[in-house]
């Protein structure tokens, strides 16, 4: 018996022994030079607000005399730098764009701050500052869309026009339904992938302390050479390559906080549509044409939680429609505000 434990011990020692020399070959091939953005925290010049004692990366564009439109950017986790083709409808229009809590160049934030309740709060506040008491038009995109719905449910009379672009489930039924057909296929490819992302990120400099794991998330999430890259679903014959990622810098750990949890089975907090039933002007909906996960066919579902609709499907778009098809979007978007 002890000649057996003895040989399991040597086994098991020289197990951890090769994990620890393929670790420092794989951290020493690695090696190079990766960097994230500075956020606000490092770099004062960057535009911000503080409300609430809460910092965003905040700009505006176009008259401040002009009906406000708040953009809400998607992820959770992202930044709305992808969105700023809707600053064109600066033209008519006040347009401000913040980078939520603890994403993008907004300064990071611990991940108990990092909630659904938090996020709606935070847009109450930049309703307030940018509306100074009147109604604002609000476009919301994807994670955007659902913060958009959520807020909408809880203080309706604050919001004049909504539009909702290809919003995740809003509920936990269409969650369970999403988490299910979003599976990523495990392959040789997307675990080099991962493996590779995870090492490059152990190089980053540590500007502050969710620096690396932004870095990983962000690797992961935007490399358009992986052939069953997971967000293929979302775009134009599954794609990804043809994807225009644009960023500051997102935040894995606002995606694990508010998305994932929800989606690994705390349901509850997937229900987006509390008190929507208490708004009652139309909403727009969008969808890209080419999208199969979120688009046309999951929207006429989740359009029906609502009791006054309209559906826009975006052609050639998939669901970065914003960046893919900006002109046709805004025109949609500008008929619907001045109805």
């Amino acid at each position: 018996m002890k000649k057996i434990l003895l040989r399991l011990a040597k086994v098991l020692a020289s197990l951890i022994g090769l994990l620890v020399v393929v670790y420092i070959i794989l951290y020493l091939i690695t090696s190079g030079e990766y960097k994230v953005s500075k956020t606000v925290a490092q770099d004062s010049s960057i535009p911000h607000i503080t409300l609430n004692d809460v910092t965003f990366h905040a700009e505006t564009f176009g008259s401040d005399t002009n009906q406000v439109v708040i953009i809400l950017h998607g992820g959770p986790g992202n930044d709305f730098r992808y969105l700023l083709d809707l600053k064109k409808l600066s033209n008519n229009y006040f347009v401000a764009f913040y980078d939520q809590r603890g994403t993008g160049l907004s300064p990071r934030v611990p991940a108990e701050e990092l909630t659904k309740e938090n996020m709606i709060e935070d847009l109450h506040s930049i309703v307030e500052y940018y509306g100074k008491g009147n109604k604002v038009n609000i476009i919301g995109h994807s994670w955007g869309g659902l913060l958009g719905s959520a807020y909408l449910g809880r203080y309706p009379e604050t919001v004049n026009k909504i539009v909702l672009a290809e919003p995740g489930p809003l509920t936990p039924e269409r969650a369970k339904q999403f988490a299910t057909k979003s599976q990523p296929d495990l392959s040789w490819e997307l675990l080099t992938h991962v493996t590779k992302s995870y090492f490059r990120s152990l190089h980053v400099e540590k500007i502050d302390d969710q620096a690396r794991s932004d870095y990983f998330y962000t690797a992961f999430a935007t490399d358009t050479t992986v052939s069953n890259h997971p967000l293929a679903g979302y775009f134009c014959n599954q794609d990804v390559s043809k994807a225009d990622f644009q960023y500051w810098r997102w935040n894995g750990t606002t995606s694990y906080e508010i998305m994932m949890k929800g989606m690994q089975g705390d349901m509850l907090t997937m229900n987006f549509v509390k008190g929507v039933e208490n708004y009652k002007e139309k909403i727009l909906f969008l969808a890209g044409q080419c999208n199969i996960l979120i688009g046309p066919k999951f929207q006429e579902e989740q359009i029906k939680l609502f009791h006054n609709t309209q559906m826009a499907i975006i052609p050639d778009a998939g669901h970065f429609m914003f960046s893919e098809q900006p002109e046709k979007c805004i025109e949609v978007i500008d008929t619907y505000f001045k109805e």
